[in-house]
């Protein structure tokens, strides 16, 4: 009796390693697959672009090769010193974002979202004992600024002249542009119950939002104060119809 039920042990065992293992392949490509489709989802755009929280908590972006143009704004009292605690962001008060990193070869411009300033940005070549090598054109509200390409990788700086507190950098890659970059990439700051209609423009315009992040804007002046959202959008159409289609969002923006 030992002996046969010791067969039949090792006969059941054998039959229970033989389903298993054939359950196992079976259910292989739908595992292959589920790691596969994950790993493209950690590929896609919204992953390689910093969230618009990612920005909003240090005011840096550091962009993939995917992207052949960047558009930094200027948001709503962008002009004010740090010390009288009246911009919308304290990481993002003069230029949305503070800081950039982009592979070389990517158009650079600055939109405009300052009531009632003029605002020209100077950029400089601190490795070249702090050259200009862009100067935009004046920038009048609603606005943007013409388009560049910063002529080497290195690290440069923003400013403008006229504001001491709008301070802010570009760091260009040694790494250029993919060949088939087809991204323009940048943020939007909108007060949070107007989001849903923004949302829609940007929709309507042939942008894409990336990634949102709603906050409390805790500044001193009153009409950009309270629950405000970051948007960070990219679209693929060419930069200048780009920046055509932002200006009147921007305007609309109930700011004073």
């Amino acid at each position: 009796m030992c002996i046969n039920s010791s067969k039949t042990r090792l006969v059941l065992t054998t039959a229970l390693i033989f389903v298993v293992a054939n359950i196992m392949i079976l259910a292989y490509p739908l595992l292959s697959s589920h790691v596969y489709a994950a790993s493209q989802s950690a590929n896609s755009t919204s992953f390689t672009i910093p969230t618009a929280k990612s920005v909003f908590d240090t005011g840096t972006m550091l962009l993939p090769s995917s992207v052949k143009g960047f558009i930094i704004s200027l948001p709503d009292e962008t002009h004010e010193l740090d010390t009288a605690n009246k911009t919308i962001s304290h990481k993002n008060a003069h230029y949305l974002p503070t800081n950039i990193i982009v592979p070389n070869g990517t158009s650079i411009a600055f939109v405009h979202g300052d009531p009632n300033h003029i605002h020209v940005e100077v950029v400089r070549d601190n490795s070249t004992n702090g050259n200009v090598v862009w100067q935009t054109i004046p920038i009048k509200h609603p606005g943007s600024s013409d388009i560049k390409v910063l002529p080497t990788s290195g690290f440069y700086s923003i400013s403008d002249p006229k504001y001491p507190s709008m301070k802010g950098t570009i760091t260009v890659q040694k790494e250029n542009i993919h060949s088939g970059a087809n991204l323009v990439v940048g943020g939007f700051f909108c007060p949070t119950p107007s989001l849903a209609n923004y949302k829609s423009e940007f929709a309507a315009n042939g942008f894409q939002i990336l990634s949102q992040f709603s906050f409390l804007s805790k500044t001193r002046q009153a009409d950009i104060a309270g629950p405000t959202t970051l948007l960070i959008y990219s679209t693929t159409m060419p930069m200048q119809d780009a920046l055509t289609k932002l200006i009147p969002m921007l305007g609309s923006l109930p700011y004073l």
